[in-house]
C-alpha cells in the first residue's frame, strides 16, 4: 500500500475506516496549520484560534466510522467547519462583553463589532455562493429580479420566455436558497449576534 502522504484526500476518507488513527494523523497534519491561520486571521488571538482548530478535529474525529463527503472535497469541509467554530467563538465573545457591559444598548444598535462586520461579510459571501449554485436560467432570471428590478413580464420578454417560466424560476430560486443549509445556519447567526438583546 502506498505511503498515506501519497494518496489524495478522497482516497484518506476511503481509508479511514481501516486505519484510524494513521489517517486522521495524516489529516491532521495537512490541514492544522491552514485551519489554524484562518482562525487567527479572523480572531486575532493564538489561543482562541488553536482552540478553535482543536475543537474542529475533535469534531472530526468522533464522526471516524461513518463519515461522508457527500460530494464535497475535505478541503471545503474543514474550512466550513472553522467557520462555523469562528462564530461559536464569536458569539461567546460577544455574550461576554454584553455581560461585563461593555456594550452600551445604543453601541449594540448602531454600532458595528468586529464580530458583527465579519458574520455580516460571510453572509454576504455564502449568499453568493448559493445564488451561483442555482441551475444557470434559474440564476440568471434571479439575477434580473434582484439586480436590474426588472418585472416578471420584463424579464420574460428580455428572456423571451414565457412569464409562467419565469414565475416557476423565482419560486425554485427562492425555494433553494431557504433550503441551503449552511445558508440559514449563517443566517441565523446573525439574526442572534444583530438582534439579541
Amino acid at each position: 500500500m502506498n505511503q498515506l502522504d501519497t494518496l489524495t484526500d478522497q482516497q484518506l476518507i476511503t481509508t479511514w475506516p481501516h486505519q484510524h488513527e494513521r489517517v486522521f494523523a495524516e489529516i491532521y497534519r495537512r490541514y492544522w496549520d491552514k485551519l489554524l491561520a484562518v482562525a487567527y486571521h479572523r480572531l486575532e488571538d493564538l489561543h482562541d484560534a488553536e482552540e478553535c482548530v482543536q475543537d474542529v478535529f475533535c469534531k472530526f474525529w468522533a464522526l471516524r466510522n461513518n463519515f461522508e463527503l457527500k460530494g464535497k472535497d475535505l478541503s471545503y469541509y474543514l474550512s466550513q467547519a472553522i467557520r462555523n467554530q469562528i462564530f461559536t467563538v464569536l458569539r461567546r465573545r460577544y455574550n461576554l462583553r454584553k455581560k461585563s457591559k461593555d456594550i452600551t444598548l445604543e453601541e449594540d444598535v448602531h454600532h458595528l463589532t468586529p464580530e458583527k462586520q465579519f458574520i455580516i461579510t460571510e453572509l454576504t459571501k455564502q449568499f453568493e455562493e448559493a445564488i451561483q449554485a442555482l441551475p444557470p436560467q434559474c440564476k440568471l432570471v434571479y439575477l434580473l429580479k434582484r439586480d436590474e428590478g426588472l418585472t416578471v413580464n420584463e424579464i420574460a420578454e428580455k428572456l423571451n420566455i414565457s412569464s409562467n417560466t419565469v414565475k416557476h424560476h423565482l419560486k425554485k430560486a427562492h425555494k433553494d436558497l431557504r433550503n441551503n443549509t449552511e445558508l440559514l445556519t449563517l443566517l441565523v447567526t446573525v439574526l442572534y449576534l444583530l438582534q439579541k438583546k
